[in-house]
């Protein structure tokens, strides 16, 4: 709070004695915003509608007390300062408000001092603000750490079955191309990719990580996420308007992590305006700042907006104001993490029946001069090497298999790391996927066994992994430099990673 300006709610029936106190606060300095009230129910209504930095309150009134209002606000559960202010009571009175937790107590004939009472008291106030805002800092931290270990004991499992799905269902749709049945092994395909887009999201938010930064179009990432949820938007009634600005220069970041962000703010607009009555019109917006140095989007729904008492929390992580089962709270969170690690900001804007305003602004950066498809498409084939997939579970290797080999690859499998070790020594591999987490011996023990064994294979190595989060895997990864994927994968990334050991000269020795 700027020091000079100052929110006061006066309790007070006696006009007079309110602009007494009024001229002694300007006079102090203050730049005044205040209200008088003298009943309970005027008190309620501006403690339910107002932010206040001072009560000061009148000990008697005739239909209402300082005691009762100390009350009111002692209900409400909002920390703001309260100075009862007597024409008549005693020492005896003042101990006893102190005691039911008025801040001082001042009689109207002896107010020299109420000044610097109210000086400390909002000194204190705003110490007691940045102590409860470190506390809950402290506890989202804690909810986050224990979130993470969750997540770390958890994915390997769950990105295991969800790897088999995401590559049975898309050789699946291949297969059945023209096919009257494809069309179910896309709905497959989409379902998995929800799944692993979710999993993703939790693991991205538990683990802060920093933004890959390459040159990403602001409108080409507009234009993805509107393609994605066109039909269901367009199913709920939900008019679309674009108004992207052209030319708009790139910016420097991860697309996969920008797309997330305006993925959810327009799934979360979908949400609520999915029960808001007709018309309902969503609006994405891009322009380039006055200064040309940042963009901006900007993400509008006509809905209902949001209340400005949960304004201010809606970046918080695990606030949600959806029914149970509806939503995480994680969602938003994860937005503001993503932006601010790209040095962006992102604000919220919009009152109750007004509808709600996301804006994003990021720095300009490199531009992207092609989209990832053009890119995969210019991009040669990759000539068949031959290949060992290590993983102890039998269905996760065969989809792993099958995906390679589906792209012209010679694949074995090994189904343990000791029957890995006498393949690798009996045949001559270009290439070694493996997962990182094995009974008896796991994947960077393989790894440390073959490249002391054969310090050639040492970049021959690509590990999969649904466990990331680990510390212990986290640090081999970036100690070593190895080549890395987490489960799971599409065909692209996978492709891209074999490409990627290939060129780090794995195939040298073939």
């Amino acid at each position: 709070m700027d020091q000079k300006k100052l929110r006061v709610l006066f309790v007070e029936d006696n006009p007079p004695d309110a602009e007494l106190l009024e001229l002694l606060l300007t006079s102090a300095g203050y730049e005044l915003s205040a209200k008088r009230v003298q009943t309970a129910k005027d008190m309620q209504a501006a403690l339910d509608t107002g932010e206040w930095d001072l009560i000061l309150s009148d000990f008697a009134m005739p239909c209402f007390s300082g005691p009762q209002a100390l009350e009111l606000l002692q209900a409400s559960g909002k920390d703001i300062p309260f100075i009862l202010i007597s024409g008549s009571a005693g020492n005896d009175v003042a101990v006893t408000a102190m005691r039911a937790g008025a801040h001082d107590f001042f009689t109207k004939g002896s107010l020299d001092l109420l000044v610097p009472a109210i000086q400390r008291e909002l000194r204190e106030a705003s110490l007691r603000a940045t102590a409860k805002a470190q506390r809950e800092q402290l506890q989202q931290s804690e909810k986050l750490a224990a979130l993470g270990t969750l997540l770390a004991g958890l994915a390997h499992e769950l990105n295991n079955p969800l790897s088999v799905i995401l590559h049975q269902s898309t050789l699946l749709e291949a297969e059945l191309k023209g096919d009257p049945r494809q069309e179910r092994a896309s709905s497959v395909l989409r379902a998995v990719t929800t799944c692993s887009r979710i999993v993703k999201n939790f693991l991205a938010l538990a683990r802060h990580e920093p933004p890959r930064r390459v040159p990403v179009s602001i409108n080409d990432i507009v234009l993805s996420v509107i393609d994605l949820m066109a039909y269901g938007l367009k199913n709920d009634g939900i008019r679309v308007e674009l108004d992207l600005a052209e030319p708009m220069p790139g910016v420097a970041g991860d697309p996969q992590q920008l797309e997330r962000v305006v993925l959810n703010l327009v799934s979360n607009a979908h949400y609520a305006l999915s029960a808001h009555p007709e018309p309902r019109t969503l609006t994405l917006r891009t322009r380039v700042e006055a200064s040309g140095e940042r963009v901006m989007l900007s993400v509008t729904d006509n809905g209902y907006g949001i209340a400005p008492d949960i304004r201010s929390r809606i970046f918080d992580p695990f606030f949600t104001t959806k029914p149970p089962g509806h939503g995480t709270g994680l969602g938003l969170s994860l937005c503001h993490g993503i932006i601010s690690a790209h040095n962006g900001t992102i604000a919220v804007n919009g009152e109750n029946g007004a509808g709600t305003t996301f804006v994003i602004t990021l720095p300009i950066g490199p531009t992207a001069t092609a989209s990832p498809e053009i890119a995969k498409d210019a991009t040669p084939s990759l000539a068949p090497v031959r290949i060992l997939v290590v993983d102890d579970d039998p269905d996760v290797a065969m989809a792993f298999s099958e995906v390679l080999s589906a792209q012209g690859h010679m694949v074995d499998i090994a189904g343990s790391s000791r029957a890995a070790l006498n393949q690798i020594e009996a045949g001559n591999y270009s290439v070694v996927v493996t997962d990182m987490r094995m009974p008896d011996l796991d994947g960077p023990m393989l790894y440390r066994e073959v490249t002391a064994r054969c310090p050639a294979l040492k970049g021959s190595f690509l590990f999969v992994t649904g466990d990331t989060f680990s510390e212990g895997t986290d640090r081999f990864i970036k100690e070593t430099g190895v080549v890395a994927l987490t489960k799971p994968c599409t065909f692209e990334e996978v492709e891209s990673a074999v490409r990627e050991v290939l060129r780090r000269g794995a195939g040298d020795h073939s």
